[in-house]
């Protein structure tokens, strides 16, 4: 067991105080958030409910219909019924068709595009209710940059962003939600084919494993290595991408004249 391994009894009475005393200094009237039928998207969505009822939780669930499958677009709809939260589905394919007809081909940007066109309709469904906008991202992902710099990240609160992935997948556990969604493999669906396991070429488990002993235990890449028995040049490969992907989690730098 690490060192700082959490209960997640106490993981969760934490969040809910927290989207409640969120949802109350800024006088608003609850929160919006993203289905996507991934775990994280689940465990935010029923912490929500839990905190604040589920009138005051709407869900929106936005595929591209070209590239995400409909086991994820049914598992968002599944989370949203057990939780009797309003929810709106919108096909995205029809607004990006819109934008690149004015705009060159390019895979990675055209990836990017779409998760900033989904926060751009989250922010607009909560401007319109006076809601805050709640994202499901987990500690793995913002330590990995595995998001779009405004697109996912676009957020007012991040309920489950202290929770490392599998954390995240024992909250789910301990809240009751579905076998098969806690189990998923990850997948933002930005194209055909990829996943995040497929990317980093390690299983989440391994992934939380080398973040918590760097981040929480402050190991050393070659301590990393010899701890877990893993290669020390795929340690510093994950750790790399860490950096590399830091400007992603700061604000924006402001050139200082005074």
């Amino acid at each position: 067991m690490l060192k700082q391994d959490i209960n997640m009894t106490q993981a969760k009475r934490k969040i809910v105080a927290f989207i409640k005393q969120k949802v109350r200094d800024s006088k608003t009237d609850g929160v919006v958030l993203g289905l996507s039928g991934s775990i994280d998207s689940a465990v935010t969505a029923y912490l929500s409910v839990e905190a604040l009822g589920n009138r005051r939780v709407h869900g929106l669930v936005l595929p591209d219909q070209r590239v995400t499958p409909e086991s994820d677009i049914s598992d968002a709809k599944v989370v949203a019924e057990e939780l009797c939260i309003e929810t709106r589905l919108i096909d995205i394919a029809p607004i990006h068709r819109a934008f690149m007809k004015n705009l060159a081909a390019d895979k990675l940007a055209e990836g990017n595009l779409q998760d900033r066109i989904r926060m751009s309709i989250i922010y607009y469904r909560a401007n319109s209710m006076n809601r805050l906008v709640a994202g499901t991202g987990d500690k793995s992902e913002l330590s990995l940059g595995h998001f779009t710099k405004y697109g996912d990240s676009g957020v007012d609160i991040l309920p489950i962003g202290d929770l490392y992935k599998t954390e995240v997948r024992r909250l789910g556990e301990a809240l009751g939600i579905s076998r098969r969604i806690i189990s998923k493999r990850i997948s933002p669906w930005l194209w055909q084919g990829r996943t995040v396991e497929g990317e980093l070429g390690l299983t989440d488990d391994v992934i939380d494993e080398i973040l918590k002993l760097y981040f929480e235990e402050r190991l050393s890449p070659k301590s990393i290595s010899s701890r877990i028995k893993l290669d020390a040049n795929v340690v510093e490969r994950i750790l790399t991408r860490c950096r590399e992907s830091a400007h992603k989690r700061e604000s924006p730098e402001i050139c200082k004249i005074r």
